[in-house]
């Protein structure tokens, strides 16, 4: 894993470009600790921070070129079937000078082009300079795992970053707040791609590429890969065929995940995703696998027993931690660090602790990202469902129950009364819409009253629903729960879930990888009729069935729960002067500091 930077200078006018670049990468030390590398090209400088994992030497730093100097390469990422392209490309007489996946993808551009990077079975964020051509490349991978940010300067010079806080630190970008950002991260807690917190700052869409030209400043964007189509061709096999098959892609894909040159471990939280993960691990790792889980002192909120009993039954060597509600403080100060956008999902807090703790024994981590979202694990697909039966209610009598819901949260997370509410509030709407709003945090009305009435003219009403409706539109005929899982794959998972993931990870400059997004176990699954996603209101059906045997019973008949942290008895650390001190720190001192940092 680690962290790019760079700039283009069409014209050879940008007398400090190097020193830009320069401050850039070091804003990424934490996504590369091992190395630093700089090139200045003609019309292009070039930065990387390296976090090695594959292939240790020297010869594996980057910036990396091609023999006859035409492409240049920086890279974030792991391509876990390197070796088969490799093998691949030996065979049409390419000579390889070392033994890391930057290589190969190289390689693999300079001779299939843009078509390479659907070959790729992996994540990247990548930038490649065409000498002869003059053109530059950007590209993520399927699902967006590595993150890539760029700014088009009004001469067409590009600047582009794999953090924000590092890309601001070209001075000719300007930094103002997006209204339009903010608006969204009020309604549904974090940003979605291609926006950003500040205007005409973009985050470059997930299994996409970007092509910026000298000649003409002309700029291509092509999507490469299209996850709704994976749906439209149904598997006819029964449900005992289905079954093998799934199991049969996720140990393919946990044996490629293991490919490293430095320790493995894995995320364990005692639930049905990460100890099927861990107990692959185990089939095909030798000697001592450690694993990772953090608690809290709340007995609603803590994992840590599940965790334990499933490394037991595993044979792992397992490290848990407990964050106790007085370390409230310390935890807004580390996820202000590592997050550079305004970000609500609050297992983001126990994701960076429980990636510093597995910092201390591994370098790559294993986890469960990826299977609520292919196999419908989420308690949203269940209301969904029920989203019929309520609709014939009469809508007055509906409206009437909404009066008399609440709002908040307690100890055992989320009230009752917040869900009947968030349920209610949907069924005044279409389907589509209704699956937007079970995640809604903030509704127009509140928003508008949180801001005041200049954001609200501002953003012009305008609601994030919209880029929601844009993907609802791409998946057509698709039935509910395929659209839904599709829609939320390119939004809830790509700009939440993997985003946590990968910021909390890299803050500890540790790298996170995910065998249930394997491109070939996903394409699979969609394909699969929903029924054997979602039987009645059971989720995650198929995947249960796969696993069966792999895991105990005490786990596949587990209640789920969700990863997060009882912030609400941290924000109810009584109304005192520990709150006030809170408040002081927080918004007072760090936030400003931070900011300032930012730009």
């Amino acid at each position: 894993m680690c962290g790019i930077a760079g700039k283009t200078d069409w014209k050879n006018e940008i007398t400090e470009i190097s020193s830009t670049v320069k401050s850039m990468t070091d804003r990424l030390i934490h996504r590369g600790p091992d190395n630093e590398g700089i090139v200045n090209l003609d019309s292009i400088t070039l930065g990387h921070r390296r976090l090695s994992i594959i292939d240790l030497s020297s010869k594996a730093n980057q910036p990396m070129k091609t023999p006859d100097g035409r492409y240049h390469i920086v890279y974030n990422g792991e391509v876990y079937n390197f070796q088969e392209i490799r093998n691949e490309l030996k065979k049409l007489g390419v000579n390889f000078q070392t033994h890391s996946d930057t290589e190969v993808i190289l390689n693999s551009f300079a001779t299939y082009g843009t078509d390479c990077f659907r070959m790729f079975n992996g994540m990247f964020a990548l930038a490649i300079w065409d000498k002869l051509k003059r053109e530059l490349i950007l590209a993520r991978d399927r699902f967006g795992k590595k993150p890539l940010y760029y700014y088009i300067h009004k001469d067409k010079n590009v600047t582009f970053a794999s953090e924000l806080t590092s890309l601001v630190q070209d001075r000719s970008v300007p930094v103002k707040i997006s209204y339009e950002a903010l608006n969204c991260y009020l309604a549904i807690g974090y940003i979605l791609a291609p926006m950003t917190f500040y205007e005409n700052i973009f985050k470059l869409e997930q299994s996409s590429y970007i092509i910026f030209k000298e000649e003409g400043n002309k700029t291509e964007k092509v999507q490469y890969w299209n996850y709704a189509d994976t749906f439209r061709t149904k598997s006819q096999d029964s449900e005992k065929d289905i079954a093998a098959k799934i199991l049969y892609l996720l140990e393919e894909s946990v044996k490629r995940r293991m490919i490293s040159d430095v320790p493995v471990g894995a995320f364990l939280s005692g639930g049905i995703d990460s100890s099927s993960i861990v107990a692959l691990m185990k089939k095909f790792h030798k000697g001592e696998l450690h694993t990772f889980s953090v608690g809290f002192s709340q007995k609603s909120y803590n994992e840590l027993p599940d965790a334990d009993r499933m490394a037991q039954w595993a044979g792992t060597k397992h490290h848990g931690l407990i964050c106790k509600v007085t370390d409230g403080l310390d935890f807004i100060d580390k996820a202000i660090s590592a997050y550079d956008e305004p970000f609500s999902d609050n297992s983001l807090i126990p994701m960076i602790e429980v990636s510093k703790l597995a910092s201390e024994y591994v370098t790559v981590v294993l986890s469960g990202d990826g299977a609520d979202e292919i196999f419908a694990g989420y308690i949203t697909y269940k209301a969904d469902k029920y989203y019929q039966f309520a609709k014939s209610i009469p809508e007055s009598f509906r409206k009437l129950l909404i009066s008399f819901s609440g709002s908040g949260s307690s100890s055992k997370k989320l009230n009752w009364k917040y869900k009947q509410k968030q349920f209610l509030n949907g069924t005044l709407h279409s389907a589509d819409k209704a699956h937007y709003l079970w995640r809604q945090f903030f509704s127009p009305d509140e928003r508008a009253n949180i801001m005041g009435k200049e954001y609200a003219e501002l953003i012009n009403d305008t609601d994030p629903f919209y880029i929601f409706k844009k993907y609802y539109d791409k998946a057509g005929d698709l039935d509910a729960l395929d659209k839904n899982l599709y829609v939320d794959g390119m939004t809830w998972l790509a700009d939440d879930i993997l985003v946590k993931a990968d910021r909390a990870t890299m803050h500890s400059s540790i790298e996170s990888r995910s065998p249930y997004l394997d491109p070939e176990l996903v394409s699979y699954v969609a394909s699969i009729p929903s029924g054997f996603k979602m039987k009645g209101f059971q989720t995650k059906y198929i995947l249960k069935k796969a696993l069966k045997n792999i895991i105990p019973d005490f786990v596949l008949n587990k209640k789920k729960s969700g990863f997060n942290a009882p912030v609400g008895s941290w924000i109810g650390l009584k109304e005192s002067d520990e709150f006030k001190t809170f408040n002081k720190y927080v918004y007072d001192r760090k936030y400003k500091r931070t900011a300032s940092q930012a730009v």
